[in-house]
């Protein structure tokens, strides 16, 4: 037990924010925090897996991270990697990855300290394995670590039809867990419910599919109101500011041809 002055001792690197990847989302009190869980909110299509590999491959210094792509294919991933570190277009990355041509690419690639984990479904048992191993590897925690979707990964209470989202709940508690041992930002990548599955207007904190939004410090949702721009609603953040009904958001340039995601249009809109 500490008391508050004490607590200090128990902090680690709890709170401590991740390099930023988009000055604009800095600006609006939008951090990614070590030792908490977030979650990144949007449709399918909208863009939520390109806007967390960006937060890694965009941030303002390297980031050691564990991804875990249960979503997307290696092929995908390494893909819009090559798109976003470059700026050439993704049907050139494609088919560069599709060539198993990318020395021209290795070295930009690897100057950043991620590593993916590409298991289809794993298990809760399988992410902390992978964890371990980063351990044992560099003799020091990831600081960030992405589960891309939560809805791949098994493990946690059983669903049942009272509560349809019960084991999602016990994910995000078992998430907060790994953030609090590891020091580590946790970020899940979840969607939508129905209405909000477009995309194309603000999504509230209510319409994150499930309603698992207890646990995690922070939740952000995303929209295109165009097909040039992402907008980013912080609808909960304990550390900062937020709206809940997501009307308030960070607009950033968004080039799907190319992936690339800016801070070219960075006003923060209310409405």
């Amino acid at each position: 037990m500490y008391t508050l002055s004490q607590s200090i001792r128990a902090r680690g690197d709890a709170g401590d924010p991740l390099p930023p990847a988009f000055a604009s989302l800095d600006r609006a009190g939008t951090r990614f925090l070590r030792g908490q869980v977030s979650l990144t909110v949007a449709g399918g299509g909208t863009g939520k897996s390109a806007f967390m590999l960006a937060q890694i491959l965009k941030a303002a210094s390297p980031i050691p991270a564990i991804y875990c792509s249960a979503d997307s294919s290696a092929d995908i991933q390494l893909s819009r990697a090559i798109s976003i570190v470059t700026g050439i277009r993704m049907s050139e990355s494609v088919a560069a990855v599709r060539r198993n041509d990318i020395s021209s690419y290795a070295a930009l690639l690897d100057r950043h300290p991620v590593r993916f984990d590409y298991s289809a479904s794993p298990s809760i048992e399988d992410i902390e394995d992978t964890v371990a191993a980063w351990y044992e590897l560099y003799g020091e925690d990831a600081h960030m670590i992405v589960l891309d979707n939560i809805t791949n990964i098994r493990g946690g209470s059983a669903a049942n039809d009272d509560d349809p989202f019960g084991g999602l709940e016990a994910l995000m508690d078992w998430a907060n867990d790994m953030a609090r041992t590891t020091g580590a930002h946790v970020a899940g990548l979840h969607h939508t419910t129905g209405p909000h599955n477009d995309g194309a207007s603000p999504i509230p904190m209510s319409g994150v599919k499930g309603q698992i939004t207890r646990v995690p410090a922070l939740v952000i949702t995303l929209h295109k109101p165009d097909p040039g721009t992402l907008a980013a609603s912080t609808v909960k953040n304990r550390a900062d500011r937020s709206d809940p009904s997501g009307s308030t958001f960070v607009e950033l340039g968004f080039d799907g041809d190319t992936m690339q995601i800016t801070d070219d249009a960075f006003s923060t809109v209310s409405y």
